[in-house]
């Protein structure tokens, strides 16, 4: 492994960014669908008009660019130390993402002009919300893109020993692993591409010289035919040698739109590239970042994404280390290197005691976020292009869900993209029917974007849930509901508002305020129990009607850090809510997050804290706490209160002991057990210190218990109440067993089992 080098580097980022046989078919799936998708998708861009090429500038930088870009006679071979991180993210419809799964791997690169290429991975280190097979499962072969230099590009997409060409090799029988993509700097280009420049991006310094960047946007040609691999997206070149700096942009397979089934042009499924070069040696453009992103998504059900984040960091390199003989240099041409790119392991003792990290756990794919493709994504997805229409839902709540009131309720989203004809407006709808209660419910929104500021109009009725303090990861879509647990409860508003928000800090802050009208309504529990199940539902908890003027304003630091996910980092929310009219109040909110991984120690913390105000405080804004609020050992909003608090927090240390990747079977692997000792605190608090609390507490309902009194359905704590837990937690923290007891006053412990990174 090469220690850090001396020589001079100079890497291009344009946003300072710091990367059993089932398995892998599910895997090659999603591949394949990416690039069928992204075809499917792209139909728009193949069939337009080709982009004007008789600039002469732009004909003349082409043409040296291709020049440049062939392999350097006199580069041999390189080898570099190399550090993945695979996140695997789950992307909301408002934007935020929530990293579920991180995993880092550490190794060397070693590529030789020959055609022979290794990834040997040296270490491995994971963070879980919950146990899910690990990314060596899928990165079973070597992944990254050892040049950008040749004729060709080449990527895996098929299993491999099941396709692709004999190696090229005299003699080998050999399978190739990759297929070949057109390269834009192709000598053979202008056969396939069709190019638009842009403009100087950033002027780059490496020792005493300046190095300004132009992008040239890439497309298929408009008749093209044949069926070939080619690229879609953007070319960063040296302006002044024509060097190729960074590729950026997804794989298109041409004629793949004939034949294919209705149900891919329902869904997104693409794979992003981003290959960023370093200058190495002040002659060699090499791999500096290599990212890899699969977006998942089907509109139809909602506008969440799955994603998986594949960004490699190349942070030390030592070039030419191999000599070859003048045969082999002479017969070599990136056209001819289909050789298998092999992937290798250190021993399981050597991987699971390996310190060497030189980035911390979340630190390269940390500022990343899906939207950085949308400028090079496929028609359904790209801000530009002519008006569009999709069938499209918001969320996966608005085509299909079942709760205690409404029982089943199915419905149908639609979206229209203005684009060009209104830079940044879309409208969505959608509209659905809840059958037990025979009650239509939806909403229309009018969103204008501009730069970092959103601008929208919103009118509809919804079913709106009353829970306090929820998780991100909680979209009132549960299926609890249908074995007889619904922890929720409703509220029937009708509501009209406009809102303007604002992102800044490269998306670390969002503030937002809406002004409107809105109506609130009682809704009784229609349903006695679920489909399944031998409980029975509670009545849905009481609400002052009314109708009223509503203000709200929103800020929030670094709103993709949560509790609930595995990204280490820091944030904040403030909200602050008004009601004036037949229901007046004033509501006030505070949450702090915070996550730190400091070597084997994991601390997480997360804190609320609010307070509801007026005259007459409506129920529906009332503060509830209890088993699904945070506190174990207590019933579902035993507490409720105007004011309240929530304090969860807990510290994992991680032992040395088993902390190498399983390989189950050849191809599947999980995770490393990781035993580790975990101590977690539970704490709430909520009081009613006004006439108006203690009577809106009463508002929300009362029950006779056993001894035939009668009591409210909430009271307030009395005081702190807490719980402890202490145990083990395996693999990176996703698995907790051990025990639990309330703190707040006597009691026995009790055994627990839990998954997730929280109790």
């Amino acid at each position: 492994m090469p220690a850090n080098s001396s020589q001079q580097d100079t890497a291009f980022s344009g946003r300072n960014r710091e990367p059993r046989r089932w398995c892998w078919c599910a895997f090659t799936l999603v591949i394949r669908a990416a690039v069928v998708a992204s075809s499917m998708l792209s139909a728009s861009s193949l069939l337009s008009a080709q982009a004007t090429a008789n600039d002469s500038a732009l004909l003349s930088l082409l043409g040296t660019a291709s020049s440049q870009n062939r392999l350097p006679r006199d580069l041999l071979s390189y080898t570099a130390n190399v550090e993945t991180e695979v996140a695997v993210v789950l992307r909301r419809e408002e934007g935020t993402e929530t990293v579920v799964s991180l995993e880092q791997i550490a190794g060397t690169a070693r590529w030789t002009r020959a055609g022979a290429f290794e990834q040997h991975l040296t270490g491995h280190r994971s963070q879980q919300l919950n146990v899910s097979v690990s990314a060596l499962t899928w990165l079973n072969e070597a992944w990254l893109s050892p040049t950008l230099y040749g004729n060709r590009l080449r990527t895996r997409v098929s299993q491999p020993g099941k396709s692709g060409r004999r190696g090229l090799v005299r003699g080998s029988s050999r399978i190739a692993d990759t297929i070949a993509i057109v390269h834009p700097l192709a000598i053979d280009r202008a056969r396939y591409y069709a190019y638009t420049r842009g403009d100087t991006l950033v002027t780059l310094s490496s020792g005493e010289r300046r190095i300004p960047i132009v992008r040239v946007h890439v497309e298929p040609r408009a008749d093209l035919h044949d069926t070939v691999t080619v690229f879609v997206g953007d070319m960063d070149l040296d302006a002044t040698r024509g060097t190729l700096v960074r590729l950026r942009g997804h794989f298109v397979r041409v004629q793949a739109l004939k034949g294919r089934r209705f149900g891919f042009k329902l869904a997104d499924a693409i794979a992003y590239i981003e290959y960023e070069n370093a200058e190495r040696e002040a002659k060699y453009w090499l791999p500096a970042v290599q990212r890899i992103e699969v977006q998942l998504s089907l509109p139809v059900l909602g506008e969440e994404r799955y994603i998986i984040r594949i960004v490699t960091r190349f942070p030390a390199m030592v070039v030419n280390d191999t000599v070859l003989d003048s045969a082999t240099i002479a017969r070599t041409d990136s056209m001819r290197t289909v050789l298998r790119r092999r992937l290798t392991y250190a021993s399981s003792d050597s991987m699971a005691k390996y310190a060497n990290w030189n980035y911390a756990i979340g630190a390269i794919t940390g500022g990343m976020h899906s939207d950085d493709f949308n400028d090079i994504a496929p028609d359904r997805l790209r801000p530009t292009g002519k008006p569009r229409f999709d069938l499209a839902a918001t969320r996966v709540a608005d085509v299909v869900h079942y709760n205690r009131v409404e029982g089943l309720y199915t419905g149908l989203g639609a979206k229209l993209s203005l684009r060009d004809f209104a830079p940044g407006v879309v409208v969505r709808g959608n509209v659905g029917w809840a059958w037990k209660e025979q009650t239509a419910r939806g909403r229309i929104s009018v969103d204008r974007t501009r730069g970092l500021w959103l601008t929208s109009a919103r009118a509809g009725r919804s079913l709106d849930i009353t829970n306090d303090f929820r998780n991100v990861l909680d979209s009132g879509a549960t299926l609890g509901a249908l074995g007889s647990n619904d922890p929720y409860d409703y509220v029937d508003r009708k509501s009209v508002s406009v809102g303007v928000a604002r992102s800044s800090f490269d998306r670390r802050a969002t503030v937002r305020v809406d002004y409107g009208f809105a109506d609130d309504r009682y809704v009784p529990t229609l349903l006695k129990h679920g489909l399944f199940g031998d409980g029975t539902f509670a009545p849905n908890r009481g609400v002052d009607e009314g109708s009223y003027r509503r203000f709200a304003t929103t800020f929030e630091w670094h709103p993709n850090v949560n509790m609930e996910a595995v990204q280490p980092g820091y944030s904040a929310r403030a909200y602050y809510e008004r009601g004036d009219g037949t229901i007046t109040y004033q509501r006030a909110e505070l949450r702090v997050v915070a996550r730190e991984i400091k070597g084997p120690f994991t601390w997480v913390m997360r804190g609320d804290v609010g307070e509801v105000f007026g005259r007459d405080i409506p129920p529906q804004q009332l503060f509830e706490l209890g088993r699904g609020q945070n506190l174990p050992g207590y019933d579902n909003k035993e507490f409720a209160g105007s004011r309240a608090a929530v304090l969860r927090t807990h510290l994992l240390y991680t032992s040395p002991f088993f902390g190498n990747p399983i390989r189950l079977t050849k191809r599947i692997w999980i995770p490393a057990v990781s035993p580790g000792l975990s101590v977690g605190i539970q704490s709430g608090w909520a009081d009613a210190r006004t006439d108006a609390a203690r009577a809106s507490i009463f508002r929300l309902g009362q029950f006779t218990d056993s001894l035939g009194v009668t009591r409210n359905v909430s009271r307030v704590t009395d005081g702190v109440r807490a719980t402890t837990s202490v145990g083990l937690r395996f693999f990176s923290g996703a698995i907790f067993t051990g025990f639990a007891r309330a703190i707040d006053h006597p009691a026995k412990w009790k055994f627990i089992v839990a998954g997730g990174r929280t109790l």
